[in-house]
């Protein structure tokens, strides 16, 4: 387990920003997503510790219980678990989507359809969409859902249906279970996606790890700070390149575009955005809250009779 990684285009940072020059041109669709219910899951830019991410990975487990929900359970200290479940990414994410008959996946006609009506040709090479095939405020529409929020860690150009589900969702204005969908992700990576399991959403789970151990959110000593990209000037030139003819929003989504409502972007900061130095706050968090490697730190001369320990056990 000690060979898994984080990858640096997952769980980006989305930005949303339509007063730098790049993002001429894509105004009416970053006017549209900063309106939707997920703008907080896609901006959302918490400090996140990368030891928390991965001591949970290392020691995640899929629990199910017998109504045959899934939740995902892991240790993020010595003592104190972390349990994702639909209910707490919905929270975590401040996402209202469990509404009733919201769906988690859609059909493959229905994604289709609509990748047609935006410009998709009626081709679908290996039962796939292809993000160059479409104008630039769909690249980019796409780009944010895929890359923000999905499970993918990499091959963001052609995706399967499964993945393409919140995309048509959100652009058809249709009720979708995004909670459920980002958990079946968990899910994914340590069921389905045994050989190829990494570090996922590392925002998502520090953004939960805040809410369920508040008392952990600012340390780190030791753990180092991981830096999640953001989008930049350079994502927004990306979608520009090719001749594809650029395709307008669908109806709703102008009117929401259009809408004078201000809906300011909300970004997650700790201590009202000062970065606490992790090493001040050593003597304040409690033995129970450590990792081995924190507590032994702290306690050396435990690590030594923990050693002698296991010289015995060998021994008998």
């Amino acid at each position: 387990m000690n060979d898994l990684k984080f990858e640096p285009k997952h769980n980006l940072v989305a930005c949303l920003d339509e007063s730098i020059p790049e993002a001429e041109g894509y105004i009416d669709m970053i006017r549209f997503l900063r309106r939707t219910k997920y703008v907080y899951a896609m901006c959302a830019k918490p400090i996140v510790y990368a030891r928390r991410i991965k001591s949970f990975w290392r020691t995640a487990e899929v629990l199910t219980d017998d109504a045959g929900v899934s939740v995902v359970r892991g240790n993020i200290t010595r003592q104190l678990q972390l349990t994702v479940s639909e209910e707490s990414i919905r929270t975590a994410l401040r996402i209202d989507d469990d509404e009733i008959g919201a769906l988690d996946e859609l059909t493959t006609a229905e994604c289709q359809t609509c990748f047609i009506n935006m410009g998709h040709p009626p081709i679908f090479p290996k039962q796939q969409f292809v993000r160059a095939r479409l104008g630039k405020k769909w690249k980019l529409f796409c780009y944010v859902i895929q890359q923000c929020m999905s499970r993918r860690s990499a091959g963001f150009d052609n995706f399967p249906y499964d993945i393409a589900s919140p995309i048509v969702a959100i652009a058809e204005n249709r009720p979708f279970n995004m909670s459920k969908w980002i958990m079946k992700g968990f899910v994914f990576n340590l069921v389905k996606g045994k050989r190829f399991k990494f570090l996922m959403y590392p925002r998502f789970l520090q953004l939960m790890i805040n809410i369920a151990h508040p008392i952990i959110r600012e340390e780190g000593f030791n753990g180092g700070i991981l830096y999640i990209e953001d989008m930049n000037a350079l994502s927004y030139r990306k979608m520009s390149i090719g001749n594809v003819e650029n395709v307008e929003l669908f109806a709703y989504m102008r009117d929401i575009a259009n809408n004078d409502e201000d809906i300011e972007i909300v970004y997650h900061h700790i201590s009202q955005g000062e970065v606490v130095n992790p090493l001040d706050l050593v003597d304040e968090i409690p033995d129970n809250l450590l990792d081995d490697d924190e507590y032994f730190a702290r306690h050396p001369e435990d690590e030594d009779v923990d050693e002698n320990e296991g010289e015995d056990d060998e021994s008998d």
